[in-house]
């Protein structure tokens, strides 16, 4: 019995052969028969965690998906089908853009002069001879606009000059800017250049002391005219002597076109020109040729909605064991996979009516992509308005595809109605886990507790065993 005794109390007394003790190892064991439904909690919250996730990303394909159909089906989107390029024989000396309504076809152009600034130069002044009118405030007009420059008592050209062009420079209303140009180390001119090109921007101006100083007086230079003035080493004039000069001027197809800047976008419908360099009278003529601009559309209005499409349709897929847990995912996938097949009824008679009649393949996997460029070149050019109506048009597939995923957004659709669940249920599962945890603590305390008083009770046995024990010896 001692030995029993002995054994009962290297377990009892709290003690183990480790640092762990007998009421630790205890607990322990009880703590893991009980972690079985923790773990069960914790996968299941972890799944459902995942699921939003997977959820939450989805919305923002189907956003994504939104946003481009919303941009194939804008007001004036339709023209984007029918987007024109222009090519130029030589881009150094012009370069083109065609818009929606430019013509297919080719056309010949040639540049004979660029608009250019009008510029008006005074007569040469020694820089340091006394100024004609110092002490006194004198107005120079150009272009009909006045300002007024006040000359001080000593005033030379040199200081004098740059007053003038100071007072025309800061005049907010002045159309032209005035510069002091020291030709030598001695003299000096005053230019006066057009802030705008162009003939009908030519530098004018209203006689006056201080121009008439300078040289530049109506009778002298006969501005506006064919016939003006033209600067000299020493005298004062214009640069060119036809104001029209000042014009730009180009040939296109044969007929001459005057402009006042260098970018013409009223000449030729759809096509906006703008000029580089003039060309020689020997040079050839430029070669500019309008197509439809099948990479471009293909590039940036259909590539990019199927790409977002095709997004969707494998984020899907991507995920079976989500799609096997939810029916109404598996109903959306089977949705956006048949739209493909579907086909356009408001297309018109005798166009296509599927994405597959305009070069689209269909993958297995249910994505899109343009396999036959020719095909859709094809229709580009000779009907794009069929391209239009295939994805525009009330059966359209970009129309189709809104229809079939925008009652899963929003407040009530699918999503948030499928993520409220998930939020409730995670919610849910934590207070269970919290719960169990709770629980598990409460009896594990409770049974350290009971343990401890069996231990007393051991202990207090063992006590009055171990005084008998005594008697019986000392008697014997």
């Amino acid at each position: 019995m001692s030995d029993l005794l002995g054994t009962a109390l290297s377990v009892g007394n709290g003690l183990s052969s480790g640092s762990q003790s007998s009421n630790d190892m205890l607990i322990e064991a009880f703590r893991k028969t009980k972690q079985a439904g923790l773990d069960a909690l914790k996968t299941k919250k972890s799944t459902l965690e995942y699921r939003q996730t997977y959820l939450n990303k989805f919305r923002t394909k189907l956003e994504n998906l939104i946003a481009k159909t919303d941009s194939m089906l804008a007001d004036g989107a339709a023209a984007t089908f029918n987007a024109k390029k222009i090519s130029v024989s030589d881009s150094s000396v012009l370069t083109a853009t065609a818009d929606a309504g430019a013509t297919i076809g080719v056309g010949t152009l040639k540049v004979d002069r660029l608009a250019s600034n009008d510029v008006l130069v005074s007569g040469k002044k020694n820089l340091t001879d006394p100024y004609a009118f110092v002490g006194t405030t004198k107005s120079i007009v150009i272009n009909g606009i006045s300002s007024d420059v006040t000359f001080g008592a000593s005033e030379t050209n040199e200081t004098a000059l740059a007053k003038i062009a100071a007072a025309v420079n800061g005049n907010t209303s002045s159309n032209v800017t005035a510069a002091v140009v020291k030709d030598t180390t001695s003299t000096a001119r005053l230019t006066f250049t057009s802030k705008t090109t162009g003939a009908a921007n030519q530098v004018n101006f209203t006689d006056g002391e201080i121009l008439g100083d300078i040289g530049i007086t109506q009778a002298a230079l006969t501005p506006n005219s064919a016939s003006r003035a033209v600067s000299t080493p020493t005298g004062a004039g214009y640069k060119l002597a036809n104001f029209a000069d000042l014009d730009s001027q180009i040939q296109v197809n044969g007929i001459q076109v005057t402009r006042d800047s260098n970018t013409f976008s009223d000449v030729v419908a759809g096509v906006t020109l703008t000029l580089n360099k003039a060309q020689s009278v020997s040079d050839s003529q430029l070669t500019l040729t309008t197509a439809v601009d099948t990479d471009k559309l293909a590039s940036t209005v259909i590539q990019p909605f199927l790409d977002t499409f095709n997004d969707t349709i494998r984020y899907l897929k991507s995920d079976s064991s989500a799609l096997r847990a939810d029916p109404s995912l598996r109903s959306i996938y089977s949705k956006l996979r048949n739209l493909i097949n579907d086909p356009v009824t408001t297309a018109g008679s005798g166009n296509p009516k599927y994405l597959t009649d305009i070069g689209i393949k269909i993958a297995d996997d249910g994505t899109l992509s343009v396999s036959n460029k020719d095909t859709l070149k094809g229709f580009l050019e000779t009907n794009p308005t069929a391209i239009s109506d295939l994805f525009t048009t009330a059966d359209g597939f970009a129309v189709k595809a809104k229809n079939a995923i925008s009652n899963l957004l929003g407040d009530d659709g699918f999503i948030s109605t499928k993520n409220s669940s998930l939020r409730s249920q995670i919610t849910l599962v934590t207070k269970q886990s919290t719960s169990l945890q709770k629980r598990i603590d409460s009896q594990a305390e409770s049974l350290r507790k009971e343990y401890t008083k069996l231990q007393e009770v051991y202990l207090k046995a063992q006590g009055q065993f171990n005084l008998l024990n005594g008697f019986s010896s000392s008697s014997g």
